[in-house]
C-alpha cells in the first residue's frame, strides 16, 4: 500500500492519515499468522530535510497457534508506530511505502512463545491429547536427558 505524498513537499510540513488495509496472512519463523479482519492505521506523517518520520497507531486482530496446546487463538494487537523513512531509501519521494512498515511491527510485536492463555495445559506427550479439553490416562515420567545415566546409578551398584 502506498500513500501519496505529493501534497507534502515543504519541510516541516505534516499530514494525518486514517486507513484500513486488507492485509495477506504473514509466515515468520515457521509460524504462521492469520490477519483476520483489515489492519487499522492512524498515522501522522512528517516531512524532514532528509527523511518522512511515520507516527501513529496500528490496530490489528492475529491468529496465533498456541505453543502448548497448538491450538489457534485470536490475539488483538495494538501498537505504537515510530518510523523514520530516509528519502534516499525511497523510490520515488512522493509516494510511501506501508507494507514493510505494518509488517515489522507486526513480527516484532509477536511474543516468543505465544500462549491461547497463561495456564494452558498443553497435549500430552504421550496420547497427544489436548489436556485443556480433557485429562487422560498416560503416566507420564519427566527425565531430564542431561541426567538420564543417572537414573541407573543405584541399580549399577547393587549388582556390584
Amino acid at each position: 500500500m502506498y500513500i501519496n505524498l505529493s501534497d507534502l513537499k515543504e519541510i516541516g510540513g505534516s499530514k494525518q492519515v486514517s486507513l484500513e488495509l486488507e492485509f495477506h496472512d504473514l509466515e515468520f519463523a515457521n509460524r504462521e499468522i492469520e490477519i483476520e479482519e483489515p489492519i487499522k492505521l492512524d498515522l501522522e506523517i512528517f516531512n524532514t530535510s532528509d527523511s518522512f518520520v511515520v507516527n501513529g497507531k496500528l490496530q490489528a486482530e492475529l491468529i496465533l497457534s498456541c505453543s502448548r496446546c497448538l491450538q489457534k487463538y485470536s490475539s488483538p494487537v495494538e501498537l505504537d508506530i515510530s518510523e523514520d523513512v530516509l528519502k534516499s531509501e525511497m523510490e520515488d519521494e512522493e509516494e510511501l511505502y506501508l507494507d514493510e512498515i505494518v509488517v515489522d511491527n507486526i513480527i516484532l510485536s509477536l511474543p516468543m512463545k505465544p500462549l491461547c492463555s497463561e495456564d494452558c495445559k498443553g497435549i500430552c506427550p504421550e496420547c497427544g491429547q489436548n489436556l485443556n479439553e480433557e485429562e487422560c490416562d498416560c503416566e507420564v515420567e519427566v527425565v531430564d536427558p542431561r541426567l538420564a545415566k543417572l537414573k541407573d546409578f543405584y541399580n549399577e551398584s547393587e549388582d556390584k
